[in-house]
């Protein structure tokens, strides 16, 4: 099935892109989810021009994200949790933890899929995270403190 993406889709494609999925996964995930609608000829064309005039925002609200985030490569980024006296969190701190804590304390908005963890965080202490967004790589260095 041909669609339109509405939003950034990993591995799928960039918002606006006219891409060819299957029908299941169209039909059970990007459509309800509002990530993307069926293209037509009238969408693909409108779509397009959206595309052209939203390109040059997107470029400098990704390169705005992007200062942002190397301003806060020295910078811990804390994340309170509970633990025992050994540093073992009770709850893991998963990529969505992370996005909450730079949107509350640094008012950077990042996608939680942006976020490169490869198990989710279960101790006090410094960890060092990637961070993939606009195709371009940085670290961040988490914090996590026992409550």
């Amino acid at each position: 099935m041909q669609v339109i993406l509405l939003k950034d889709v990993s591995k799928i494609g960039r918002k606006y892109d006219v891409v060819n999925v299957a029908d299941g996964f169209a039909a059970n995930s990007l459509l309800p989810k509002r990530l993307a609608e069926r293209a037509t000829p009238a969408r693909i064309a409108e779509m397009a021009k959206r595309k052209h005039t939203s390109q040059a925002a997107d470029e400098a609200r990704r390169a705005d994200l992007m200062t942002k985030l190397a301003t806060l490569k020295d910078t811990p980024i804390t994340i309170t949790a509970k633990a025992d006296e050994q540093g073992h969190l009770y709850k893991k701190i998963h990529a969505d933890d992370i996005v909450a804590a730079l949107k509350n304390d640094h008012a950077i908005e990042i996608e939680e899929d942006s976020i490169l963890l490869e198990a989710p965080l279960h101790e006090v202490g410094e960890h060092t995270v990637q961070v993939e967004t606009a195709g371009k790589k940085t670290t961040l260095i988490v914090s996590i403190v026992a409550e």
